[in-house]
C-alpha cells in the first residue's frame, strides 16, 4: 500500500474527522451598566418585551432561540468575569474573546484583568474598549508582554455599533482559524506517527526477509557440503568440506551480527581490513563449488590481478555468493561464468558474466529493487538490493548490472581500496 494510500486509511479509520465547531462567545466586562448593555444588544440584539436584566443562562437561552450571532456574557467587575473563565474552561466552553472596559473603577483596571485572564485561557482574545486619555496603545502593549501582542485590540470611544459587531466577528473567526489550524496540525501528526510506526513495522518485516534470505543461502551451502563430506571416504575431501562448512558458518555469524547492529540511522556495523580480493574471490568460489558441480557450470578466471582493498571480507562474500547464485538459475541447463578482477583508478573492479539468456530490456530498470524478483515464489526480491546496498552504503563503491555484449548478463562492481572516514 502507499503512503498516500496508507494516510486515507489514517484520515478514514483512525483520525476524528469532526472539526472544531465555530465559537462565538463573548463575555462584556464594563462596570458601566449601559455600555456593557449597549455592547450585549449590538451583539446579541433581546427580543422585544425580554428584560434585560437576565442571568446569563436566560441570556443564553434567548440568544439560541432567537438566531442571535453571538453568545454574550456580561459581568460587571473584575472577580465576575474571572469567575466567568474560570467556569467556561471547566465547561469546556471556552469564551473566543472579551470586550474590556479599561476604566473599571475596581481594585485593577481592564488591562490587568486581561492578564489575568490571560494566563487562565492562553487562547481568548481581548479587546479593549477606551479612550486615548485612558492608557496609550504603547503603554498596554509592553504590559501584556510580546507573547501576547497577537491577542489584543481596541475600539475608541464613542464607538459605533459597526466597530463593535465587525470586531467581533474578526476576533471570533480568528479563533476559529487558530483552533482548525491547531486540530489539522494534530491530525497530521498523528497521521505521521501511524505512518512511521507503519514504516517502522515495515523495515522489521524487511530485516526479517533480508535474513531469512541470506541464512537460506548460507544453508544451502553447509548442506551440500555435509552430503559431500558424509559421502566421501577421501580424508582430505571432507576436510575441505568441513573447513567450508565453518567458512560459511563465520559468514552467518557476521550476517546475523551486522542485522543485530543496524540502529536507529541505518548503519551497519563491518570489521573492515584490508584483504586480498583474490582470496575473497576464492573463497566464494569455493563456498559455491558443490552448487557449480551439480548445475554443470564452469569458472573461468580472465583477467585477474592482485589487489587489496578495505572492506568486511564477509560482507563481500556474501555479495559475490548472491551473484553466483543469481548467475546459476539464469542457466539452469549449464554454462560458463567469467571472472575479471583489475585495478582501475584507485579501485578494485570486479566484474562476474554469465552465458545465459541476459536480462528482459524491460526488467532492466527494476531487477535492483527490493522485493522485486522473477522467480516467482521461489525468489525474495532481496538478493540484488542487498549487493546494492553492501557495495553502495557500506564499501563506498558501485553496483551495475547489465546485459553483456556477448551473451548473458554481466555484474560490475567498484571498490575504493581505501574506504573515507
Amino acid at each position: 500500500m502507499s503512503n498516500a494510500a496508507k494516510l486515507l486509511q489514517v484520515q478514514r479509520n483512525l483520525i476524528p474527522v469532526n472539526s472544531p465547531v465555530p465559537n462565538r462567545r463573548i463575555l462584556v466586562v464594563d462596570d458601566e451598566p449601559e455600555i456593557a448593555k449597549g455592547i450585549q444588544q449590538i451583539l446579541s440584539p433581546i427580543e422585544q418585551g425580554v428584560s434585560k436584566l437576565q442571568s446569563s443562562r436566560s441570556r443564553k437561552k434567548v440568544s439560541e432561540e432567537s438566531g442571535n450571532e453571538f453568545d454574550v456574557i456580561v459581568v460587571h467587575s473584575p472577580q465576575e468575569a474571572i469567575e466567568e473563565v474560570k467556569k467556561s474552561i471547566k465547561d469546556h466552553k471556552p469564551f473566543a474573546m472579551g470586550f474590556f472596559d479599561v476604566m473599571l473603577g475596581a481594585d485593577i483596571d481592564g488591562i490587568d484583568l486581561v492578564k489575568e485572564i490571560f494566563a487562565l485561557d492562553n487562547n481568548l482574545y481581548a479587546v479593549f474598549v477606551t479612550a486615548y486619555h485612558d492608557r496609550s496603545v504603547d503603554s498596554i502593549g509592553n504590559f501584556l508582554g510580546e507573547e501576547s501582542r497577537e491577542r489584543w485590540d481596541y475600539v475608541n470611544k464613542p464607538f459605533s455599533d459597526g466597530e463593535i459587531l465587525q470586531k467581533a466577528r474578526n476576533v471570533t473567526s480568528l479563533w476559529d482559524l487558530n483552533r482548525l489550524k491547531e486540530w489539522q496540525a494534530e491530525r497530521l501528526e498523528i497521521a505521521n506517527q501511524l505512518l512511521l510506526k507503519s514504516e517502522k513495522h515495515n523495515a522489521i518485516a524487511a530485516i526479517g526477509r533480508s535474513v531469512a534470505h541470506e541464512f537460506g543461502n548460507l544453508l544451502t551451502h553447509i548442506v551440500g557440503h555435509t552430503e559431500i563430506a558424509q559421502s566421501s571416504e577421501n580424508i582430505e575431501e571432507i576436510k575441505k568440506s568441513l573447513d567450508i562448512i565453518l567458512k560459511a558458518g563465520q559468514t552467518a555469524a557476521s550476517v546475523l551480527k551486522n542485522f543485530r547492529n543496524i540502529n536507529g540511522t541505518g548503519e551497519s556495523h563491518y570489521e573492515y581490513r584490508i584483504e586480498n580480493i583474490q582470496n575473497i574471490f576464492d573463497e566464494a568460489l569455493e563456498l559455491m563449488e558443490f552448487r557449480f558441480r551439480r548445475h554443470g557450470i564452469r569458472v573461468v578466471k580472465e583477467k585477474w590481478e592482485t589487489i587489496s582493498a578495505e572492506v568486511d571480507k564477509n560482507a563481500i562474500i556474501q555479495v559475490l555468493a548472491n551473484i553466483f547464485i543469481n548467475a546459476i538459475h539464469a542457466m539452469p541447463s549449464g554454462g560458463q561464468i567469467f571472472l575479471n578482477l583489475c585495478e582501475q583508478d584507485s579501485q578494485a573492479v570486479l566484474t562476474i558474466r554469465d552465458t545465459g539468456e541476459g536480462i528482459p530490456l524491460d526488467l532492466i530498470d527494476k531487477i535492483e529493487e527490493p522485493l522485486f524478483t522473477t522467480k516467482g515464489s521461489e525468489g525474495s526480491g532481496l538478493g540484488l538490493s542487498i549487493c546494492k546496498e553492501i557495495v553502495e552504503i557500506d564499501h563506498q563503491g558501485q553496483f551495475f548490472i547489465n546485459n553483456a555484449e556477448q551473451s548473458g548478463a554481466i555484474v560490475t562492481i567498484k571498490i575504493p581500496q581505501i574506504r573515507e572516514n
